[in-house]
């Protein structure tokens, strides 16, 4: 879905990146100001700013690894696991030791696993399978909440 403001982010970006014979080096910088500016978007809360400011820093840099993460975490939030498993193994190709791609990555995939868990408990006819998997799934609930 692109919006009018993503269109202009996008717009200007691609102006300031592209001509006016601006250097790399003065093209990364304006990329990390934008970056810098997506980043304060995010941690107070505007998502759909920063998500809109990290698009237009993918487009012009596809290998800004910490864009796709960032881009992962808000599509996590919104409920788009498909998007955010996406944007984190795009960050996990680009940088395969990333801690933070290995950490979203698992995490993801171990809530996965957990919604299928639960789904095999409530449907499972085997009680001594439901036992075992519900006392993973407590060490799982354990894991997450740090006790």
């Amino acid at each position: 879905m692109i919006t009018k403001s993503f269109s202009i982010v996008v717009i200007g970006l691609s102006l300031m990146l592209c001509g006016c014979g601006s250097s790399p080096q003065r093209q990364q910088t304006q990329l990390l100001q934008l970056a810098r500016q997506a980043d304060q978007n995010y941690q107070t809360g505007k998502f759909d700013r920063a998500r809109e400011q990290y698009e237009a820093i993918v487009a012009a840099n596809p290998k800004f690894v910490p864009a796709h993460l960032r881009l992962g975490v808000i599509a996590y939030r919104d409920g788009d696991l498909k998007q955010a498993q996406a944007r984190f193994e795009v960050a996990h190709r680009l940088d395969p030791r990333n801690p933070q791609a290995q950490f979203n990555l698992a995490m993801l995939h171990l809530n996965q696993a957990t919604l299928l868990l639960n789904d095999y408990v409530d449907s499972s006819t085997a009680p001594a399978n439901r036992q075992q998997v519900r006392a993973l799934l407590a060490q799982l609930q354990a894991f997450g909440t740090g006790e």
